[in-house]
């Protein structure tokens, strides 16, 4: 059977769909739910917030008041979210009953990324205390530590296949790792600046890399060569994440906008302001748009993909993306 070949986008419109104001401080985390119309942030101000985006309605998941949330993750069947704090604690909160199942004090400092592999049996985490372990959920072994880089890691990401994890750092590597016992495989590259994020393709062809200069890669894996590279904005790339059709790829950027590029090509299709501090965070929806309700009224197109975008301006907005071949 062969796939049909969709051309590569020329542009992408993003039209404002709503802000989400309830935060009072910096946004560091989002994640969408990943079979309900619910998005999860978390801030500076103490806050895990839950918006049900079909309802419209908001709730307060935690209010932590000895430290604050700095990265949220769903597992995959989205029964479980993981919230890593400024602490270095874990917190593993059942979503069914909306109370926490378990904590760990697994870092001596903040948390930089947290990550469910596909089969939601490892967490990888890392940390501003230099450590990056993974953690096999149901076996109660203590963690594997990741030993190879000699900064911090800033970005980690599973390959969909779950086999693979890749590591993005300070000290200008991205590293691949068998997962998910973590033997090191191969540094896929060694840059100059270091390297803030990573995220694999849903359909597990393409590695997209952020660095702190502003450059994005894109590296094919099957080949493990890479697909191309560009210049970027002026400032750091804060966070880089694809699109559930794998066309596009959306990064985060220092210089408070968000932007969007064809997969394909490298080229800049789209780019959304508003903002008024940097935008450390950005997330698609898994969900096709007309599944959201209410919320889908607002959007151009009900076949237009839903973007989440968060800031230090506390603010976190949507955007309907639509493409044009």
């Amino acid at each position: 059977m062969q796939t049909q070949w969709t051309p590569p986008p020329e542009h992408a419109h993003l039209q404002p769909v709503r802000v989400l104001t309830d935060h009072a401080d910096q946004v560091l985390g989002i994640a969408f739910h990943p079979t309900r119309p619910v998005l999860a942030t978390a801030s500076t101000d103490g806050a895990v917030r839950l918006w049900n985006l079909m309802a419209g309605s908001v709730q307060v998941l935690v209010k932590m008041n000895s430290a604050w949330p700095t990265a949220v993750a769903y597992s995959p069947d989205g029964q479980v979210l993981a919230v890593g704090d400024s602490s270095g604690t874990a917190w593993l909160w059942d979503m069914k009953r909306g109370r926490p199942l378990q904590q760990y004090a697994i870092h001596r400092f903040a948390f930089l990324a947290i990550a469910f592999s596909p089969n939601g049996q490892v967490l990888a985490t890392s940390s501003l205390d230099g450590s990056t372990y993974l953690w096999e959920m149901t076996s109660g072994t203590p963690p594997i530590t990741l030993e190879g880089h000699t900064d911090i890691v800033e970005g980690i990401a599973f390959h969909p296949a779950g086999q693979l994890l890749a590591t993005a750092s300070q000290d200008g590597s991205v590293r691949l790792w068998q997962a998910p016992r973590g033997r090191p495989l191969t540094i896929l590259f060694q840059s100059q600046g270091w390297v803030t994020k990573v995220a694999f393709s849903p359909d597990g062809r393409w590695l997209a890399c952020g660095l702190e200069t502003g450059e994005i890669q894109v590296w094919e894996m099957q080949a493990g060569q890479r697909h191309w590279s560009v210049a970027g904005p002026k400032g750091s790339i804060l966070d880089i994440t694809f699109s559930p059709d794998n066309r596009l790829l959306a990064t985060g950027n220092e210089d408070s906008t968000a932007r969007l590029w064809s997969v394909e090509t490298g080229l800049l299709v789209g780019s959304a302001s508003g903002h008024e501090g940097p935008v450390p965070v950005v997330a698609f929806s898994p969900q096709a748009t007309q599944t959201l309700g209410a919320l889908s009224v607002q959007l151009i197109d009900p076949e237009a993909l839903l973007l989440a975008t968060g800031s230090h301006d506390g603010t976190v907005r949507l955007w309907s993306v639509t493409v044009e071949p």
